[in-house]
């Protein structure tokens, strides 16, 4: 770090309104804990917005560093899941999608998983990942480059050798829970194939607008002054590197609008001739969201309110129930799934998914190790280029937490925690749990 980048980031943490002296440490690196670029944290107590932070910088232009303020929007990875199934079940609110009937009359071609045939996939599973649908080893197609549904089709390209469906005889649709991304692109040409819209569309009008956001799944209809990048001290395959310089991972510059369009312009002209429903992976439904920590505890206030936030009813009080009851639950043996989410199994974060929703997760604090607040929160949690988020609340108080770390100066799982998550995500959360409980 340039003697001039610690100067500065001593200068945000000391003058950040509402700045807290936890957060500040934290921010500049403890012990245990690698520093970071930057923090969005928002709590909200008995539903209600409480306090929020911002510390850090947004981007680094020329080695100058803008400050990162709390109405920044960040790719907010994974919680995009928990905002994409919002959209799902408003269908459901319409009698326009069943939740237990065959996704591939919706689809409009055939989602049947070859080793169980005769077994529908359905809006269910692929909400609570166990649809036996998985990613493979990739789960995007970059537009122009083919259509979803050759994922699916051993003549494709992108079939790659079967992977996107389980093969084992104990993981048939419905049975077996696998943390998987490329649920949420079928859910994503779901939502197209009903609505006749654009997903980043569709969302932006359905579902973030009627909440009072201005958060997108589209970063180009982010302005600018309002878009902060992700960061790492290294480069994007390379080793970690925490006494250099930090480097922009996503967002920084000129914003890649979609998947494989680099710029407003060439999105326009792609998106002239996209056909609805046949690729809705290029738009991220799994993470691209852009949204500033706020901004997602405004979801977590709809739902924590039963479906309802600043006087609109975005989802009835039956759908919220259904998202938050458990859909899956790990059982003794751990023989009914993965629980590591997408890290290898066997390691620090097993445990990490233990009962799960329609794209809720569902966290016991105590098997986590943390002996105060609530026994269960519901949300999501995120990683991605850097970035670290989660937000969280509890159903029965509606006090809650989002967070977004926008990047780390060293690999933070160097450090053990008492949980499955990050040491860093620990810190945080335990001084969430004090300053509520």
């Amino acid at each position: 770090m340039t003697k001039k980048l610690s100067l500065f980031l001593s200068l945000i943490a000391s003058t950040t309104a509402l700045a807290d002296s936890k957060l500040e440490d934290l921010l500049t690196g403890t012990d245990f804990t690698p520093a970071l670029s930057g923090l969005q944290v928002s709590i909200m107590k008995n539903g209600e917005m409480f306090e929020s932070h911002a510390l850090g910088f947004a981007r680094i232009e020329e080695t100058v560093p803008e400050a990162l303020r709390i109405d920044h929007k960040l790719r907010v990875a994974s919680i995009s899941k928990i905002v994409v199934a919002v959209g799902v079940m408003q269908l459901v609110d319409k009698n326009l999608l069943k939740l237990d009937q065959d996704i591939s009359d919706y689809l409009g071609w055939n989602l049947r998983n070859p080793k169980f045939p005769q077994q529908k996939i359905t809006a269910r599973q692929l909400l609570s990942h166990t649809s036996s649908v998985r990613d493979g080893p990739r789960y995007f197609i970059e537009a122009g480059e083919g259509a979803l549904k050759d994922f699916f089709n051993p003549e494709s390209d992108f079939w790659d050798a079967g992977t996107h469906f389980a093969n084992g005889s104990d993981e048939a649709p419905g049975q077996y829970f696998v943390y998987s991304n490329l649920n949420f692109g079928v859910l994503g040409e779901v939502i197209e194939r009903i609505s006749g819209r654009r997903f980043d569309l569709y969302m932006e009008e359905e579902v973030l607008v009627p909440m009072g956001l201005t958060a997108r799944f589209d970063p180009c209809a982010v302005p600018d002054s309002q878009l902060a990048a992700a960061f790492r001290k290294r480069r994007k395959e390379g080793d970690w590197a925490p006494t250099g310089p930090w480097v922009a991972q996503v967002d920084a510059g000129s914003s890649r609008c979609f998947y494989g369009m680099q710029s407003n312009r060439q999105a326009s002209q792609f998106l002239d001739g996209y056909e609805i429903g046949s690729n809705a992976s290029l738009f991220s439904p799994q993470g691209g969201l852009r949204a500033s920590a706020n901004e997602l505890l405004v979801v977590l206030q709809m739902l924590a309110k039963g479906g309802t936030i600043n006087q609109n009813r975005i989802l009835s009080v039956s759908s919220v129930a259904a998202m938050l009851e458990p859909q899956w639950i790990l059982n003794e043996d751990s023989s009914n799934g993965l629980s590591a989410g997408e890290a290898e199994p066997g390691g620090p974060s097993d445990g990490l998914m233990t009962s799960y929703g329609l794209s809720v997760h569902r966290i016991d604090l105590r098997e986590y190790g943390f002996d105060r607040g609530p026994n269960t929160v519901f949300g999501h949690l995120g990683e991605a280029y850097g970035v670290l988020s989660h937000a969280l609340f509890d159903s029965e108080t509606g006090d809650g937490i989002a967070t977004i770390i926008t990047g780390t100066s060293d690999d933070p799982s160097i450090a053990p925690g008492h949980s499955p998550l990050y040491r860093v995500e620990e810190e945080i959360l335990r001084w969430w749990l004090n300053k509520l409980y």
